[in-house]
């Protein structure tokens, strides 16, 4: 064997120099045929004779033993492995994989017993679902934080003013990613839905002063300037606060610096965008775009001429069916919150003027909450990671030491006849087996059908399946 194996390795024999110029030799030891092993020559202690391994043995190109047996669904298969290289995109090697499927299935369909490759484990799902469960997020968000200041604030074109922050802030802080070199994943992406009711804070601040200012007379330009002042250090106090919060984690060592580095520094790209618009855009659309409140100068007249005098009137129409439509539907939405909010101003004063009225009373019920909360907190689960309906598991069987791969497969059909009677078992892979472990193993890959499909989350279905398997655990005496 040692022979063999020095025989098949490619050695250095020798090196000439000429002139500016070396050439390196090498003797290739590579066997080609199977004659050439044949004709290999064997040397053993105290022989002179040369003995060549086919005087000592036969030689002959066959099949190595079966190691590990491989079922999909209870049928003989191969499994292929594909793994990517670091750095590169899970998401993209997956997307390369499947195109190269339907390639190699249109080769495999005249070949003898009709194979077909399949893809079994798809590791991108799990990617393609947290960032489509995070981008819904960001735009929920989005439109709930629009709606919200459009409730308060009652007003199209503030509204449209501070909604702007949001994309603003968000492209703003998808360039300064890029330079960074971070790239759009699940730490960066929750880290932009976490900071979206943040980002429209500093408009919303500088829009309502500069609205005020209007309302009270003041000409737009004015108010922009003058209300943008008065809370700009305000501004820049909130936004760095943040930026205080969440910039530390950036600079964390170790693998969980590796983790919150891009979560830290994109809440910090996106809050100094947003400060950035606050203190800029805002106040330019409030001094061009906003309009006079505080004054109106009435319906205009009537221009002269058919045609002008025609679309005056198709003007007017429009206006008065519209105005009728918006007031009826919209108009009423806000005059109902207008008036909740009143409600709630009422009662805010009521209630501050008993806790400045009996302060140590406030105190006292705001300890006993606090003691209350932390007495109930021993009854909630806690777990190091909240469970997940992945959809996905792994089940592991082994056999004593020394179990025969027939026994083992034997054994691992039985067992994954019971987990494909499950409705809720989409996909049951196993791999009998291991080169490394040993023939007395197995491992199977479990994908369920979509959640929608099934009753029971994968907590529920995987308890459920080792309740069935309770007959092959590995302590009971009854498996021999």
């Amino acid at each position: 064997a040692a022979r063999l194996e020095g025989s098949g390795q490619d050695i250095p024999s020798g090196k000439k120099s000429q002139g500016e110029s070396e050439t390196i030799f090498r003797t290739v030891g590579q066997f080609t045929s199977i004659d050439d092993i044949k004709k290999m020559v064997v040397n053993f202690f105290g022989n002179d004779t040369p003995v060549r391994v086919e005087d000592v043995g036969v030689v002959s190109d066959t099949l190595v033993d079966e190691a590990t047996k491989s079922f999909v669904n209870g049928k003989k298969s191969l499994f292929i492995k594909a793994f990517k290289q670091s750095g590169s995109n899970t998401i993209a090697v997956v997307d390369a994989l499947k195109k190269k499927i339907v390639v190699i299935n249109k080769q495999l369909e005249n070949q003898p017993g009709h194979p077909k490759l399949i893809l079994v484990r798809d590791g991108s799902a799990w990617v393609r679902a947290n960032v489509d469960d995070v981008r819904e997020s960001i735009f929920l968000g989005i439109l709930l934080a629009v709606f919200v200041v459009y409730l308060f604030l009652a007003n199209g074109r503030s509204t449209i003013i501070t909604g702007l922050a949001l994309p603003n802030s968000l492209i703003g802080a998808f360039i300064l990613m890029a330079m960074a070199g971070f790239t759009i994943n699940i730490m960066t992406l929750l880290a932009l839905s976490l900071s979206v009711g943040l980002l429209i804070d500093d408009a919303i601040v500088v829009r309502e002063n500069i609205f005020r200012h209007i309302e009270l007379g003041m000409k737009p330009k004015e108010a922009a300037l003058f209300g943008t002042n008065e809370v700009r250090l305000a501004v820049i106090a909130t936004s760095l606060t943040v930026i205080a919060v969440f910039g530390p984690l950036g600079f964390l060592k170790g693998v969980v610096g590796q983790f919150f580095k891009q979560f830290g520094l994109t809440i910090c790209f996106a809050m100094a965008i947003s400060l950035f618009d606050a203190l800029t855009i805002a106040p330019m659309l409030s001094a061009y775009f906003a309009g006079i409140t505080h004054a109106d100068s009435g319906p205009k007249p009537k221009p002269d001429g058919f045609f002008w005098g025609t679309l005056w009137m198709i003007g007017r129409v429009y206006d008065n069916s519209f105005g009728l439509v918006w007031d009826k539907t919209v108009g009423a939405a806000l005059r109902a919150f207008a008036i909740f909010q009143e409600w709630l101003e009422v009662k805010y004063e009521v209630i501050m003027r008993f806790c400045l009225k009996y302060p140590l009373v406030v105190l006292g019920s705001s300890l006993g909450v606090f003691f209350l909360t932390m007495s109930l907190a021993k009854y909630v689960p806690s777990t190091f990671l909240p469970e997940q309906d992945a959809g996905e598991f792994a089940i592991g069987l082994d056999l004593p030491p020394g179990t025969s791969l027939d026994k083992m497969g034997e054994v691992t059909n039985k067992v994954d006849e019971i987990v494909r009677k499950n409705p809720e078992v989409a996909v049951s892979a196993v791999e009998v087996g291991d080169e490394d472990a040993g023939a007395n193993t197995a491992a199977f890959y479990i994908q369920l059908v979509p959640s929608k499909q099934r009753k029971m989350n994968t907590s529920q279905v995987k308890q459920k399946i080792r309740d069935q398997l309770v007959p092959y655990a590995y302590a009971n005496p009854a498996v021999k």
